[in-house]
């Protein structure tokens, strides 16, 4: 995995509908201090920080969480923009 980018087969499908969908949740919240909000929020970073704590970080110790995390935020536009009602 290089540092700007996100090998195919890192992040399940199934992980990811499960990121974009909380991250729908707080992104693009009505109300941003709402506690469904707040609480997605929460479950999004402890998600990212499982995945990131369980798959990257041992086979690519070179990438930091913050890309990662970015990374990961930009696969979730881009599922929700291809997958939107």
């Amino acid at each position: 995995m290089s540092e700007d980018g996100i090998s195919e087969g890192v992040i399940s499908k199934i992980e990811l509908a499960e990121l974009a969908e909380l991250f729908d949740k707080f992104e693009f919240a009505f109300d941003p201090r709402s506690t469904p909000t707040k609480e997605a929020e929460s479950d999004f970073e402890n998600k990212v920080r499982q995945i990131f704590e369980g798959k990257i970080h041992p086979m690519w110790p070179n990438v930091g969480f913050a890309i990662f995390h970015c990374r990961v935020k930009s696969l979730c536009r881009e599922y929700l923009k291809k997958n939107s009602p």
